[in-house]
């Protein structure tokens, strides 16, 4: 496998990560597992911003690492929306409090915000691939 491919490879691998942590976070909305809900709409828009990465050749070890390299090389030097990339930044921080924050309560109306914002997200991701 030539390194195109192996990159291409990932790219897809990547894409289905992030489309099957999209209907995680939906069949979760729809059975009311809001804080579930919101970690797998975040994680949809993870993997859907590694996929977009590996177009670039960079590969981050942290979230923090991703969401820094991403904003730089597609918002600010390129032509990601940075409405949309603030999806990705406030799902994250939201995706903290379903981990860590045990007394956190969250809505319908979030996982719902949520789950909207990775699909707008995604397709996005999508204009660039």
């Amino acid at each position: 496998m030539s390194d195109n491919e192996d990159i291409n490879f990932k790219i897809d691998a990547e894409l289905d990560l992030a489309n099957y942590e999209l209907k995680s976070a939906k069949i979760l909305l729809d059975a009311g597992q809001y804080r579930d809900s919101i970690t797998h709409s975040y994680y949809a828009m993870y993997s859907s911003a590694k996929a977009l990465l590996l177009t670039k050749n960079y590969i981050t070890k942290t979230h923090e690492g991703l969401i820094m390299v991403f904003g730089r090389e597609f918002v600010r030097d390129g032509d990601f929306s940075s409405e949309i990339f603030a999806y990705l930044t406030d799902a994250r921080s939201m995706r903290k409090d379903t981990s860590y924050d045990s007394l956190a309560k969250f809505s319908k109306d979030d996982a719902e915000e949520k789950y909207f914002n990775a699909l707008e997200f995604i397709a996005e991701i999508e204009k660039f691939l």
